[in-house]
């Protein structure tokens, strides 16, 4: 799990960031300031795909895994 001052580049891996999931200007917040973005009423969508890739990153990395032909 990420600590709350990484930086989302920083914690999230380049496969990762090729994903539709990725969003380059929110790359440069913090883990924490993502959260919060995540979390305001109404929350922000692109802030919560960025929290999921952050929290889950393992996951979705296997999940990749073995599917090229």
């Amino acid at each position: 799990m990420a600590k709350e001052d990484e930086i989302a580049d920083d914690v999230i891996p380049g496969s990762l960031k090729r994903s539709a999931s990725y969003h380059g200007d929110y790359g440069k917040m913090t883990y924490r300031e993502i959260k919060a973005l995540a979390a305001a009423y109404p929350p922000d969508p692109k802030a919560r795909q960025m929290k999921k890739l952050i929290e889950q990153t393992e996951r979705l990395q296997s999940k990749g895994k073995g599917r090229r032909s």
